[in-house]
């Protein structure tokens, strides 16, 4: 497998489950996040896709929620440090205008700093959403004036956020919810799916291995 993506739902859920506060769920967030970023390097996953935040939670959540979240995102150097330094790339699939600058700088000065390593690619989706891709995408097809006869589906890959990625092999969701939410849709075609009733916090290196072996035992015809 070279790309897995996963959906990592369930958080505030967990949260309730242990009758904690709803941002409580951020700092186990960020653990499994590094927990099984390792994991999967050892699994030899090349690309890890985590769709952290999307348009719709930064919009509908409460401004605590959404505050520490943010304080969350301008802390990612830290708990990702030491992947980092052993030459993990990171990268930031987004809307970057919706982000204060403090967060926006942060998450750049990451992905310059790491844009030649080669460990593996850790892709966080950060505000988020593919109707908005599409949106931003096809304006700067206008904006570059290509030529309709121009376009095909590799030309339009090209003004993707996912310009860079190849698609994902393994499309995991937790916490049960069996629908895409529209995630990284112009890739996934071919994507196998697996969900789990695990919220992202429980979400283990044994739930990991069994999506894995799952997939492994899937047959994948590619439209033939």
């Amino acid at each position: 497998m070279k790309h897995l993506a996963i959906i990592m739902d369930g958080n505030r859920r967990w949260a309730e489950s242990k009758m904690l506060p709803k941002v409580a769920w951020h700092k186990a967030w960020a653990n499994n996040v590094k927990k099984i970023t390792e994991l999967c390097h050892k699994r030899g996953v090349k690309y890890l896709t985590l769709w952290a935040l999307s348009t719709e939670n930064l919009i509908k959540r409460d401004k605590e929620e959404v505050a520490s979240i943010i304080k969350l995102i301008n802390k990612i150097d830290y708990f990702l440090w030491d992947m980092l330094k052993n030459d993990l790339k990171f990268n930031v699939i987004w809307d970057i205008s919706k982000l204060p600058r403090e967060s926006q700088k942060i998450l750049e000065d990451i992905m310059k700093k790491t844009e030649n390593n080669s460990w593996m690619t850790l892709t966080v989706a950060l505000i988020y959403w593919w109707q908005d891709e599409i949106i931003r995408a096809t304006k700067k097809i206008i904006e570059a004036w290509v030529k309709p006869e121009e376009i095909n589906e590799e030309k339009f890959k090209s003004f993707l956020d996912t310009k860079d990625l190849p698609a994902p092999d393994l499309i995991i969701r937790t916490w049960w919810d069996i629908r895409h939410s529209w995630f990284l849709l112009f890739d996934s075609a071919y994507s196998e799916y697996y969900y789990t009733e695990k919220k992202w916090p429980e979400f283990d290196g044994k739930e990991l291995e069994e999506a894995i072996d799952t997939f492994n035992k899937a047959k994948r015809n590619f439209g033939k």
